[in-house]
């Protein structure tokens, strides 16, 4: 069967422009489809199975995310009581900053500095601006409480003495002595915040006492 030839030269022309929308929509895809970036989560002297997993890492951080400027904005024209000019979110980190650097043993030390950064991230402080201490009280408390959150403390207690110091950071795993040039380990960060919740406790049970009717 002979094709005419206009037909063969309409078949070609169909055939060409299915091809090229084919390959148009294709490009289009891979241009309006973003690559997911990957996160890197890396420490010197140790392995990656001793540190939290990238995914509990961001899980901690999106828990804990709270900024100032969040919550002064979500605050709105309240953010301010009593005779202070000063906004509610920034008097209550000042209020758990003083505390911390006022019952810690060094108050200039990795220790304080990293609690102290952490607790300005921490949402338990918007959700007790006109308690901070209470707030500064769950943050530690879930310190001590979750495991993978105390890892990622002490990682940053570390960073902050590596940076102070010069010298490499020291981590330690869970249930792993400590590096025998590490400034910190877990127990004495641990005994550091045991004893800063139980100052805690007791100025709260005394401020309880003598507004007691």
């Amino acid at each position: 069967m002979n094709i005419p030839l206009f037909i063969k030269r309409l078949i070609s022309l169909l055939t060409t422009a299915r091809e090229s929308k084919q390959n148009n929509q294709s490009s289009i895809s891979k241009l309006t489809t973003p690559e997911q970036p990957t996160e890197v989560f890396s420490a010197p002297n140790q392995s990656s199975q001793d540190l939290p997993s990238q995914a509990l890492v961001r899980e901690i951080r999106s828990q804990r995310k709270f900024t100032i400027a969040e919550a002064i904005s979500r605050e709105g024209g309240n953010f301010m009581r009593g005779e202070s000019a000063i906004p509610r979110p920034l008097r209550a980190i000042a209020e758990i900053n003083q505390f911390v650097t006022t019952h810690l043993p060094n108050s200039n030390g990795p220790v304080s500095a990293t609690l102290q950064s952490w607790a300005k991230e921490d949402i338990q402080v918007s959700r007790h601006l006109d308690r901070p201490l209470t707030a500064l009280s769950l943050i530690i408390e879930s310190l001590l409480n979750e495991p993978t959150t105390f890892q990622e403390f002490f990682r940053q207690i570390a960073i902050a003495q590596s940076k102070l110091t010069g010298d490499r950071p020291h981590f330690q795993s869970p249930n792993h002595p400590p590096h025998p040039n590490a400034a910190h380990s877990h127990e004495s960060v641990r005994q550091q915040l045991i004893q800063l919740l139980k100052k805690l406790q007791t100025d709260t049970k005394s401020h309880r006492q003598q507004h007691r009717p």
